[in-house]
């Protein structure tokens, strides 16, 4: 006797119906952010306030140029061959590349491939030069104590 005709391709319904939803949601997700009012400084600092309150957020401080990220690369690469002539060399290099990198030591912080260098300055710098870099980091830190309840 031959078998009951089943419909085949169950699985790929419900794949299809999800899909649709998924597309529908993303729709409706971009309308809704298109009707978005620009916030001002106010709440700007607040948000700003607010991912230094909540540690699991990262506050983002912008990024390097394409020209300083390589300058930065090619400054870590020297520095770990350590091809002076001499210690006041490295010295007047280190000089020259915090001078390099003045007011823009979070920006270095936060990248994945210049953070190298900020440990090998960090390892390398003298008393002064350490104490200036940590007062340009100073109010940057998240303190991840756990909150009294």
């Amino acid at each position: 006797m031959p078998k009951e005709h089943k419909k085949r391709g169950r699985r790929d319904d419900q794949k299809k119906r999800k899909r649709d939803a998924d597309q529908d949601a993303a729709a409706a997700a971009a309308a809704s952010s298109a009707k978005r009012h620009k916030p001002d400084d106010a709440a700007q600092q607040q948000h700003g306030a607010d991912a230094l309150a909540r540690p699991g957020e990262m506050q983002f401080y912008g990024m390097l140029d394409d020209d300083e990220q390589e300058y930065f690369k090619k400054a870590d690469e020297m520095l770990d061959l350590n091809q002076f002539d001499s210690p006041q060399d490295r010295a007047v290099f280190l000089q020259s590349v915090y001078k390099e990198a003045d007011g823009k030591e979070l920006k270095i912080a936060n990248s994945q491939s210049c953070s190298r260098l900020l440990e090998r300055l960090i390892q390398l710098s003298t008393a002064d030069q350490l104490k200036n870099l940590f007062q340009k980091f100073s109010g940057q830190y998240v303190s991840a104590r756990p909150s009294a309840t």
